[in-house]
């Protein structure tokens, strides 16, 4: 029963972090899984091309009989009018070794801008992740500031209860104060639900199943001050890893028009059964040559389309780049401004929360009126609750800060 306590303990404060949620979205997602398996399914058809210019060996075996009758037929000196063959076959394509780099290469390079495509979609989980994450925390701070609202509330209720109960304090200004209460116990049910969905929802895209709800600790988002540099980015990785694709393949195509050069043996039994059949058991060795001449001009055509590729990439790099650039302006020009608004916002709630406090003191008393002290309490709210919503901005902005991703 204790360890049933401590394991349900730690999955709670595990269940509490940020980390927990990115760690099972990555671990449950099933492109992740599709590029990771890409990236192994390339490193196999490396394997499979060495093996394309390895020795092939096979075993084969045919058998012909080509009948004749008063000179009908087939020519006899074609076909032998029957014959038989069984043997192994051994045969390999010679081809250089820069030749087989190059195209081993172009393995590499595909390896290389998947990689690049799953660092985006991790990037592009982690932001998906950690925006729901926010927008679950801050339901939480709403709901939890409501129920600071409540209890403070709830505390004077049973003060102001008894002094109406005894004609010390008018009735209609209790009913007025009940109906605050009251007003926020409703708020609070009603963002009780909308942290519950917001959980929800986070389990779901974190392909998490789970029903129960933890209190969420504060986004980690780490320590973010300065920007990667755009040729450090992922961008810049991704346009290295398309260019050096297309130069291989430009490599890969001169390639192609090179001479090729084959070398077969075979061995086994051929024959006839014409003469002495039980000799015909023998080898052979055999080379070929292929030289392209002319087909039309496609290698250089082959070769132009792959500079219109590569020049396609570059003025896209151009147009990210600008992007990007603009983009870190945009978010280091608003985390000021959300950070000014923070600070004035923080020395105001000093001087709501003091007036609270006193107006509770004096409210039994009938020194303040009911509605200065119902407007007190909704300064208080609303400036605890623009709080809230600027921490969410700026908890947003370094979201996106840390994970920049240009659409």
């Amino acid at each position: 029963m204790l360890l049933l306590m401590l394991f349900n303990l730690v999955n709670a404060q595990t269940a509490s972090n940020l980390d927990y949620f990115i760690k099972n979205a990555q671990l449950n997602s099933p492109l992740l899984t599709d590029y990771n398996n890409q990236i192994l399914s390339t490193r196999i058809d490396s394997l499979k091309l060495r093996a394309t210019y390895g020795f092939i060996v096979t075993a084969e075996g045919n058998a012909n009989y080509a009948p004749s009758s008063k000179g009908w037929g087939y020519d006899n000196a074609l076909t032998n009018g029957q014959s038989v063959f069984a043997g192994v076959r051994v045969s390999r394509e010679f081809i250089t070794r820069n030749n087989l780099a190059t195209r081993l290469n172009a393995y590499k390079s595909s390896i290389a801008q998947v990689a690049t495509q799953k660092d985006i979609a991790v990037q592009t989980l982690n932001r998906q992740i950690t925006d729901q994450y926010i927008a679950t925390y801050t339901s939480q701070k709403h709901m939890d500031l409501s129920n600071e609202i409540i209890a403070l509330l709830a505390k004077e209720d049973l003060i102001l209860r008894k002094l109406t109960q005894n004609a010390a304090f008018k009735q209609t200004d209790y009913l007025s104060f009940k109906v605050t209460l009251q007003q926020n116990q409703l708020a609070l049910q009603q963002q009780t639900a909308d942290w519950q969905n917001n959980y929800a929802l986070l389990n779901y895209l974190s392909g998490i199943i789970d029903t129960s709800f933890h209190e969420l600790n504060p986004p980690d988002m780490g320590e973010i001050s300065l920007f990667p540099d755009f040729k450090e980015s992922v961008y810049t990785t991704s346009f290295q890893a398309d260019s050096t694709k297309l130069a291989n393949d430009a490599k890969v195509i001169t390639y192609d028009y090179k001479p090729k050069v084959n070398a077969f043996s075979d061995g086994g039994y051929q024959s006839s059964f014409t003469h002495t059949p039980f000799k015909n058991f023998g080898a052979s060795i055999g080379i070929s040559v292929s030289l392209p001449i002319y087909n039309g001009h496609q290698k250089q055509l082959l070769l132009q389309q792959n500079g219109l590729a590569l020049q396609s990439r570059k003025k896209y790099l151009e147009q990210t780049q600008h992007q990007y650039q603009q983009e870190v302006f945009n978010l280091q020009n608003q985390v000021k401004q959300y950070n000014s608004m923070l600070g004035t916002a923080t020395q105001q709630i000093e001087y709501a929360a003091t007036l609270v406090a006193a107006n509770a003191k004096q409210l039994p008393t009938g020194d303040v009126k009911m509605v200065d002290f119902i407007l007190s309490i909704n300064n208080l709210l609303n400036l605890k609750a623009n709080i809230i919503q600027y921490n969410n901005a700026l908890y947003s902005l370094k979201n996106q800060m840390k994970y920049l991703i240009i659409q």
